[in-house]
């Protein structure tokens, strides 16, 4: 962290001064000197470099700079180590190298706005949070929402975390997601189901379910309410899940490891992403850690080993045996199947953290979601959920 730290400011530097001596540039220049990168990345990446082909230059100054120095706090490199890095750094492989390292020969997830449209999916947007934006952090972190109200709730479950990685959410298909969520909100303020409430009926008819029995009439009518719009919403995260992939497989991020974490319909977008990465098997070092939280996802006729073998570290799902919420809009026919978000996952080298003690219902992980991060305590590479004291 310190070198990229060090390597990025003196290109901050050298990227000013450019941009002081070329200001009187065309757009059409400007975008011809930086090669593949796009206008994108002269306006809204936000990562190490703005060209690929000035970046490494910048770099190799601040190494041979910095060389005594560094040599003499990370002594195993030494002062000739980083010397050596600042000598490839220059050269045209080390300009490519350099920047990928970083994302910024794609100018990085912020400048990557969908490059195209799969199916009907409109909306899909990495947007930057937290303080840990280009200093030189060597891991990403993506995060993704699933129950939306407004648009803040993209960000609002994520904010305050502290950890080294560098932080991005995916915005993705508002319109549909808070469509949705209002519906399931709506019925569960209705007075059916406050009266099924007020009875403490809500478990036994989750149990009912969970045994693919036939259903209430009271809740024929709930996922009646809900079902078109679950249904457009599910086949959207699928869709996006398809594009996370191409994204990472690009490389956008970078050529640093990946934290994907994300609740309800946020999850199901990361599963879909890691069935789309095992389509080869030399995807497999891309992501590092995986949180599923609350997935709606059915646990029998999925390929969760394919899914597994794509994750490199800890591959934890958090479930509430209490979500009747995910049970109803998820429908009984496919509950038979087993469902990840109220169910453990047997085997596989999946981490099972039961969280329903912190749940209340299913929207609950709008709020919880971030109390549930830090009791797994992801730093660490085994597995970990600190109970409350």
């Amino acid at each position: 962290m310190m070198v990229a730290s060090s390597a990025m400011a003196v290109r901050k530097a050298e990227a000013s001064k450019e941009e002081e001596a070329t200001s009187s540039e065309s757009k059409w220049a400007k975008w011809k000197r930086g090669g593949i990168i796009g206008a994108a990345a002269l306006t809204g990446g936000t990562l190490m470099a703005i060209t690929g082909g000035l970046a490494a230059p910048a770099i190799a100054a601040g190494f041979s700079a910095l060389a005594p120095t560094l040599g003499t706090l990370i002594p195993v490199i030494g002062a000739s180590g980083f010397a050596a890095a600042a000598s490839a750094a220059g050269t045209v492989a080390g300009s490519v190298a350099v920047a990928a390292s970083f994302g910024a020969a794609g100018a990085g997830l912020t400048g990557s706005k969908m490059a195209r449209r799969i199916g009907s999916v409109d909306e899909f947007e990495f947007k930057a949070i937290g303080e840990n934006q280009n200093q030189g952090r060597l891991a990403v972190e993506i995060l993704i929402s699933g129950v939306v109200f407004d648009q803040e709730d993209f960000v609002r479950p994520w904010e305050g975390q502290n950890d080294n990685m560098e932080r991005y959410v995916l915005q993705w298909e508002s319109k549909n997601l808070i469509a949705v969520s209002t519906a399931i909100q709506d019925w569960l303020t209705s007075r059916i189901a406050m009266e099924l409430m007020k009875q403490g009926a809500m478990m036994t008819v989750l149990k009912t379910l969970l045994a693919a029995l036939a259903w209430p009439a009271t809740l024929v009518f709930a996922a009646d309410l809900i079902d078109s719009k679950w249904t457009i919403a599910v086949d959207r995260s699928d869709k996006a899940g398809k594009l996370l992939a191409e994204v990472l497989m690009q490389g956008l991020q970078g050529y640093r490891p990946v934290t994907l974490i994300g609740y309800s319909l946020g999850a199901r977008v990361i599963f879909k992403c890691l069935e789309n990465l095992a389509e080869n098997e030399c995807n497999a070092g891309i992501v590092e850690r995986v949180v599923l939280l609350g997935a709606p996802i059915s646990i029998k006729d999925q390929n969760w080993e394919a899914v597994r073998k794509m994750v490199a570290g800890r591959f934890i799902n958090c479930y509430a045996t209490n979500d009747w919420t995910l049970a109803i809009a998820f429908r009984a026919s496919l509950l038979s199947q087993g469902l990840a978000g109220i169910q453990p996952i047997n085997g596989l080298g999946i981490e099972n953290i039961d969280v329903t003690h912190l749940i209340e219902g299913h929207s609950s992980y709008l709020w919880a979601s971030q109390l549930i991060l830090e009791r797994l305590e992801l730093d660490t590479y085994y597995p970990v959920f600190r109970r409350a004291p």
